[in-house]
């Protein structure tokens, strides 16, 4: 029931549970009696063996599951179900993956609390099975009515002491459930660690920027990185709406924030040839333009699937004419090219799909040259297009190898001209060859420590061949090379 509920609660479940707790075990056992113990019945078998105990007690106690199950659609993981959700998870796969694996002790110690209480339920147990010699509880009523004072007494205290025994058993469980909760809460590592496969180089990094936290040079869950060449800097964003201009020596000089970040905060950001910071204000459906030390300068789009409207835009890129390319997910999953300065639509290609040419979540852009490469996210490949939005083919596939990607989100080049790709699903950086979509290096692990990675985001090379990696569950940067 508790394992059940987790998944999806009806009140109305909640409520019966309740009901039949309050009426009472005598009539909870009488109704049990009715319903089974009819002559020539096929249930005949269940009401003569230990079951129809069984469905006494969890029918007066089953509320405790249900609440427990319920307890993990709220508050913390709330917020873990929805990054597994917005990532391409179904509701089982969030189940199997996610909160079973965190929620087990608190659902089982749910179910222990429910064998501590049917234990005491005297009269549901002796109306049910008054004459069953190998049940306790009917045994300490037959005691008392033979007036065996030291056989009730021994039996009592036996009953006393399983049910301690349990309720031990039962806090350690909630305990521990709790403080999972908490380590998934500071760093929600489990995703990651679960899809964790194939072959991965331990390589420490060459520095670390950036801790958790809300003040200047501390983060809460990054999600996009861009690189400034003309400043010689990087700017990140995060899920507390903040923009934060980080210098090559990893210290941050300024920041701002979004005007605007209650229904859902930005997903990536790019600096384009004019040096400004263009960000995807993804929930709020348009483009925000900032000069490099945050000054507002103008912004564009609404909602919609027109020309010109946006569905959860994601990223920004520029070709070499200075056009500027908007890709966008949901309804719409397509790049739409504005011209720089009237800001009208050029073209749009794409769609929603799974055939060549469609996508599931473009995520990232590069433009090189007349190239365009787009991490299709939800289809778990590289999608390659002419600036023109001819489709040219598409690279890797679902998996752990090296060349295959689960959920690849950021991307970038080296100065030797690889892909350098980073996969929220994989937790892990790619190198890969743009004209084979060969896999050549893999860096990273899940987990905590240096040189592993939860969640990745972003990535960006700087002039010096540095990978600035955005490790969003540990809430920090990451340096490597190639």
């Amino acid at each position: 029931l508790a394992l059940l509920a987790a998944v999806r609660l009806r009140p109305v479940l909640l409520i019966m549970a309740l009901a039949a707790f309050l009426i009472g075990g005598e009539i909870l056992a009488i109704a049990d009696i009715r319903l089974f113990n009819r002559e020539g019945d096929v249930w005949q078998f269940i009401y003569n063996g230990p079951a129809i105990m069984v469905i006494t007690c969890v029918g007066r106690f089953g509320w405790i599951g249900l609440v427990a199950g319920f307890a993990t659609t709220g508050g913390a993981w709330r917020s873990l179900r929805d990054t597994a959700a917005v990532d391409g998870a179904g509701t089982w796969q969030t189940m199997r993956r996610v909160v079973w694996p965190l929620a087990w002790p608190v659902l089982l110690g749910s179910a222990v609390l429910v064998m501590i209480l049917a234990m005491t339920e005297v009269s549901a147990a002796v109306l049910v099975s008054p004459l069953r010699p190998t049940m306790l509880v009917p045994r300490l009523m037959g005691w008392v009515h033979m007036l065996r004072y030291d056989d009730m007494l021994e039996g009592t205290l036996l009953l006393a002491g399983l049910a301690a025994t349990l309720g031990a058993v039962a806090i350690g469980l909630i305990w521990f459930g709790r403080r999972m909760l908490r380590w998934a809460r500071v760093a929600p590592l489990l995703i990651a660690l679960l899809f964790l496969s194939g072959c991965r180089d331990k390589t420490k990094p060459e520095a670390i920027w950036l801790e958790t936290g809300m003040s200047p040079g501390q983060l809460v869950y990054p999600r996009g990185i861009a690189y400034s060449t003309r400043d010689d800097c990087f700017f990140v964003v995060d899920r507390s709406a903040r923009v934060q201009r980080v210098e090559h020596d990893g210290k941050v000089s300024l920041w701002w924030r979004m005007p605007e970040w209650d229904a859902g905060k930005p997903v990536g950001l790019s600096v384009g040839p004019d040096g400004n910071v263009y960000v995807a204000d993804t929930h709020y459906y348009r483009i925000m333009v900032y000069t490099p030390k945050g000054e507002f300068i103008r912004k564009w789009g609404s909602y919609g699937k027109e020309p010109g409207q946006f569905v959860f835009p994601t990223d920004v890129a520029f070709d070499a004419a200075g056009n500027i390319y908007v890709s966008e997910y949901s309804e719409s999953d397509r790049i739409q090219v504005f011209d720089p300065r009237t800001l009208t639509v050029l073209r749009s290609f794409g769609g929603t799909g799974q055939g060549n040419g469609q996508m599931a979540r473009p995520q990232s852009m590069l433009i090189d040259g007349n190239t365009m490469y787009i991490t299709d996210s939800c289809n778990h490949r590289i999608a390659v297009f002419t600036i023109d939005g001819k489709w040219l083919r598409n690279m890797g596939s679902a998996g752990g190898e090296p060349g295959q990607f689960r959920f690849p989100y950021g991307l970038d080049m080296d100065a030797d001209g690889h892909l350098v790709v980073c996969e929220f699903g994989n937790n892990r950086v790619q190198w890969i060859d743009k004209d084979t979509g060969k896999g050549l290096k893999i860096w990273g692990s899940g987990g905590r420590d240096p040189g592993q990675l939860a969640y990745p985001w972003g990535v960006a090379v700087d002039k010096r061949g540095r990978v600035v990696i955005v490790d969003s569950g540990n809430n920090r940067l990451q340096i490597t090379r190639y």
